[in-house]
């Protein structure tokens, strides 16, 4: 058995955490993962991987191991892009997660400029709001928004965006006296069902003071566009970050409430595993992204308010 397919299958395994999964991701059977590690180990004379009943992990040559022979299965695909394209095209398989409102609406665009330059690159993207393993899924990158918990990956901030709650004008109408964000509260409302605080508006005032709006939504939905468009038909107000209705605010489909109070907002992120020894393509994607939109996005544009700089 090749050293090096001993080694795919080992870093594979620690990655998935599984010997099912990483016989999935070769295209082998299980039997024939189990056997390689079982080689890799009695080649080595020293054991690499814990088994218990439930779960496989890393004693401590094993991460060692690990490191080192990530490294090398980097560095032999990067000699052998170089080695295939002279002219320096990057090629190979990218895999992509991306949140999927903000993929919609933001990385078309994006990805065609990406793939026009590096037409040698074949893009797995994966548009979903569902937070994956990257590790674990086999993603090289992901688009993050919001706050980062997971300590493993590396991540570099790519753009901020705010929160701006709004309503369609008509409704806005039937509620006259609106002098303060605590008269919202009777107002029907839309909330993001994925939003552990989708019942708690966070703001601060323009003499700052901070406060909260506490909501009981009309409906809920894990899905913004759906949010949007119901707010847009007058079904109720919606607090949503600007990338999603940046647009209905500036064609005056919905309007900002209270837009001289600050709401909450995040940071977009571009990660990737810190255990990762990033194989160039994927490098090169990383820098494409983390200086695409920059500091003032055009999101933030709404009829003229500053929102971030």
């Amino acid at each position: 058995m090749s050293q090096i397919e001993e080694l795919r299958a080992f870093v594979l395994i620690v990655e998935t955490g599984s010997l099912t999964q990483a016989a999935d991701r070769m295209g082998i059977a299980v039997s024939a993962v189990s056997r390689r590690l079982r080689d890799l180990e009695l080649r080595l004379g020293a054991a690499l991987i814990q088994r218990s009943t439930r779960r496989l992990f890393l004693n401590e040559t094993g991460q060692q191991f690990y490191e080192r022979a990530k490294s090398i299965l980097v560095m032999l695909e990067d000699a052998e892009q170089e080695a295939q394209n002279a002219g320096g095209t990057l090629s190979g398989v990218l895999r992509v997660s991306v949140p999927l409102s903000f993929g919609i609406a933001h990385m078309s665009t994006a990805m065609a400029q990406f793939m026009h330059t590096h037409p040698e690159i074949h893009i797995e993207m994966d548009l979903s709001d569902k937070r994956v393993d990257m590790i674990a899924e086999g993603f090289d990158v992901a688009i993050r928004i919001g706050n980062l918990t997971d300590s493993s990956l590396i991540a570099k901030k790519i753009s901020s965006v705010s929160v701006v709650p709004t309503a369609a004008p008509g409704l806005i109408a039937q509620w006259p006296q609106l002098n303060h964000p605590d008269d919202l509260v009777n107002m029907p409302a839309l909330a993001y069902g994925n939003d552990r605080s989708q019942h708690d508006w966070s703001y601060t005032g323009p003499d700052g003071k901070s406060g909260s709006l506490h909501i009981t939504p009309r409906m809920s939905a894990n899905n913004g566009d759906v949010l949007r468009d119901l707010a847009i038909a007058g079904l109720g107000m919606v607090s949503l970050p600007t990338f999603l209705h940046y647009e209905a605010i500036n064609k005056g489909l919905l309007k900002p409430l209270f837009p001289a109070y600050q709401w909450s907002g995040f940071d977009i992120f571009v990660v990737y595993p810190k255990t990762t020894i990033l194989p160039k393509r994927t490098r090169v994607f990383v820098d494409f992204i983390a200086g695409l939109y920059g500091k003032s996005p055009y999101w933030e544009d709404i009829n003229g308010l500053a929102l971030t700089g």
